[in-house]
């Protein structure tokens, strides 16, 4: 099996490295510390497995959730497994929702890779034990995950970039008391209590991104699946 692993710290990479090394069959063929670095490295290095942090430094794709869904959708035979230690359930949920075969913590004992491994191929991911809880607690009592709507996740996003309830509310027209509300909505299904958390939230879900203006989800395809040009 040859894994490409993707990964801003390189001393998580070189201990991952070492365990995978003692897996039969198993071969990383390529390390990388870049969301951009991991999406040219896919262009050029054929590979059976990626193992993957969700946040990495990023400049040209949008967010950690952005990145897994480009991959899912132009390498979509390849598995793909996010170790990273988010702990938001509701982006946890939204990661296994893009369709990862595999999500662990980077606090779980290492032969947790190995299970990983194995259960490639079964129909439903891999979750470590230590996300295992947390994604219980994201769950209402009927057992369904408590996921704002996309307008709720836009005022989020937007608030948190800095503009005022009522710039928000001139940008989607809307009144201010409609985005106070779908504000408020939103904190709530996430269980935020206070601005703070909200930017911790909101910098969690998109993995700490950088996007230079101009380079907005350039490498994701506009509708007929052809990519975006970079920006002169």
């Amino acid at each position: 099996m040859k894994i490409i692993l993707a990964d801003d710290h390189p001393v998580f990479t070189a201990g991952v490295r070492a365990y995978l090394s003692h897996i039969p069959d198993c071969r990383v063929v390529a390390s990388v510390s870049s969301a951009d670095a991991l999406v040219q490295c896919l262009e050029s290095t054929p590979c059976d497995l990626v193992i993957t942090e969700f946040s990495m430094p990023m400049t040209r794709i949008g967010d950690g959730l952005h990145l897994l869904s480009y991959i899912r959708r132009h390498h979509p035979h390849t598995w793909l497994v996010v170790l990273t230690t988010n702990d938001f359930p509701v982006v946890l949920y939204q990661i296994i929702n893009s369709g990862v075969n595999g999500l662990l913590h980077k606090s779980d004992a290492i032969p947790e890779i190995g299970k990983t491994i194995r259960h490639l191929g079964n129909n439903t991911p891999y979750v470590g034990p230590s996300f295992q809880t947390l994604l219980q607690n994201g769950m209402d009592e009927q057992g369904t995950y408590l996921i704002p709507s996309p307008r709720e996740t836009e005022v989020l996003r937007l608030y948190a970039a800095g503009h005022s309830l009522r710039d928000i509310a001139g940008r989607l027209s809307k009144s201010v008391k409609t985005v106070s509300l779908q504000k408020a909505s939103a904190m709530k299904k996430l269980g935020l209590r206070n601005d703070i958390e909200l930017g911790r939230y909101c910098a969690a879900a998109s993995g700490d991104n950088i996007r230079p203006q101009g380079q907005e989800d350039w490498f994701l395809p506009e509708p007929g699946g052809r990519k975006r040009a970079p920006a002169a």
